[in-house]
Parts: structure tokens; sequence; C-alpha cells
């Protein structure tokens, strides 16, 4: 698998949307993002890594060392994997067909994709103009996971700014109500689906699995796509088994930070208690509070 990251180009219209949300201020490489009382040089915001490996990170380093930072690399050499590593899937697509690839899938994604083939209740659509019906799914998704969602204006200043390079899919059932959806970005070769899944009372248990199925699908039939990233997980969590079944492997993900922590561990109380606060209150609050989020 090729050792790539995303390029400077990306990296600054990324910025521009978090700026054009937020109003975070920049300063050199960072933007400047309040926590609570705190301010760290953040490189970046909601971007699970950026266009530096880890090895790459030392003149970021010197320009944070005197401030409270947060800068997340990919680490291509790291093996020893441990449970709760931060970790991002990637699948190698380069060369192959479908066949080449579902032959890498596991048993349980296998079984799942193939009886969603015999019962024929799914299709995927991709539009631009799906953004409300992807949010909607989204805070869904979120609030079952006790995560505060990003605000909706996020996503379509991320769409005006990265243009043909994103692309939104929504699953239909065969009664045209939506199912799932997921976003997808394009940077380097590698395509990236940051956010997504299948609403909770919609989920059949095969969903999730004929969706990223249909997904592959659609990326295998553009060439200059090399790779899929699926996105962060904690190493050995439920997600991580999830994306492991279509054959992708983990890379880590270096959180380079003056404060460390487990992220998994160290929100685990507070995610349960916000996926039992009232929807109409974490609707209001959650797009608020992501703004402070240093490690959302």
């Amino acid at each position: 698998m090729k050792k790539v990251c995303y390029t400077p180009q990306f990296i600054k219209r990324w910025k521009k949307s978090l700026i054009e949300t937020f109003g975070y201020e920049e300063y050199m490489d960072f933007v400047i993002q309040p926590s609570f009382g705190k301010k760290y040089l953040s490189y970046l915001p909601l971007l699970n890594y950026t266009d530096k490996t880890t090895q790459e990170a030392g003149d970021l380093l010197e320009l944070a060392k005197e401030s409270h930072y947060q800068i997340r690399t990919l680490n291509f050499d790291y093996q020893d994997f441990k449970d709760h590593d931060t970790v991002t899937l990637r699948l190698d697509i380069e060369g192959k067909n479908l066949d080449e690839i579902t032959k890498g899938y596991k048993k349980l994604a296998k079984r799942s994709v193939n009886k969603e083939k015999r019962l024929q209740r799914y299709h995927l659509k991709r539009a631009h103009s799906y953004i409300e019906l992807f949010y909607d799914i989204l805070r869904d998704i979120y609030k079952h996971h006790g995560t505060p969602l990003m605000p909706i204006s996020f996503f379509y200043n991320l769409a005006r700014n990265l243009e043909e390079d994103l692309d939104i899919f929504i699953l239909f059932d065969d009664k045209e109500e939506p199912v799932g959806g997921v976003l997808f970005f394009y940077d380097n070769s590698i395509a990236t689906l940051l956010y997504g899944g299948v609403y909770r009372h919609k989920n059949e248990g095969s969903t999730g699995y004929y969706l990223y199925h249909e997904l592959i699908r659609y990326l295998l039939s553009k060439p200059e796509i090399h790779t899929i990233d699926f996105g962060r997980s904690p190493y050995n969590g439920g997600t991580y088994f999830f994306k492991t079944r279509f054959g992708a492997v983990p890379i880590k993900i270096d959180i380079l930070t003056d404060t460390q922590k487990d992220i998994y561990s160290s929100y685990a109380l507070a995610a349960k208690i916000w996926s039992k606060l009232p929807t109409k209150l974490t609707d209001v609050i959650g797009p608020k509070l992501t703004k402070y989020l240093v490690d959302l």
C-alpha cells in the first residue's frame, strides 16, 4: 500500500471551510481553537490526519512548542498495535476489480452482501443536493454514539470549497425511503469516507455491509483512486472490526499534543451521558459545542 497523506492544497481548502464555519483565527499553518479556557494550535480540527507523516512534523512541533497544541499525523512505521490505538483503516484497490476485492471480504461481510443482492431492497444514489438528508442520518448516528454533531453549515462549506472532490451518497430502500448515507472526499488518489452510516431503526444487520460494498463498487470505477480510507477507529473496537471485514488494514494516527490522553477512554462517560440527553437539547447545543472540542 502506498504511504501517502493528503496534499497541502487540500489542507488549505479544509482550513478555509473551518474558518468559514467556526470563525477560527490562523497562526502560521495552524488554526487557533478555543477550548474551555485554553487555546490550542490545531492542525487541523475535524480531520483525522493531514499532509504530514509523524516523521515530517518537526517544523510544526517547533512552532507550537510554547503553546497548547494538537497535530494529527500518519505513522506508517508503527506496527505494534494495542487496544484503543487511534488508527485509520485503508483498502488498496489499485489495479483490482470487484471480484478480487470481494475475495478479501471476511465471512460476515460476504454473507451480508450476498443476502442483500438476493433481496434487492436497496439502491445507492449520489448528489451534493443530499446534504440535508445526509445531515439527518448523521444526527441519528452521532446521537446514538454520544458525540456532538457539527453545524450543517460545515458540510455546505466543504461542498463549496471541495467542489467535485466531494461526494454524498444516500442508500434508499425500494420505497425510496433513505436508509443510510456517507460523505467521501478525494485527494492524492485517496477516497476518504469521513462521515456516515445507517439509521439505527432501519439497520437490518446486513445494511451497512451492503452500503460499503456498493461504495467500493463505485470507487472502483474511478481509475484515479488507488486507496479507500474508511476513517478513524479505536484499534480492536467495534467499528475497527466492521471495516477490517472488507479487507482494510490499520495505519496508526499519531495525535501529537502537549496533553496526552486516550481519547476513547477519556470521553466514554461523557458520550454515555450525551446519548441520553433529549434530542431537542443536543440538536441546539451540539453544533455550538463542536467549535471547542479539540479531540473531535
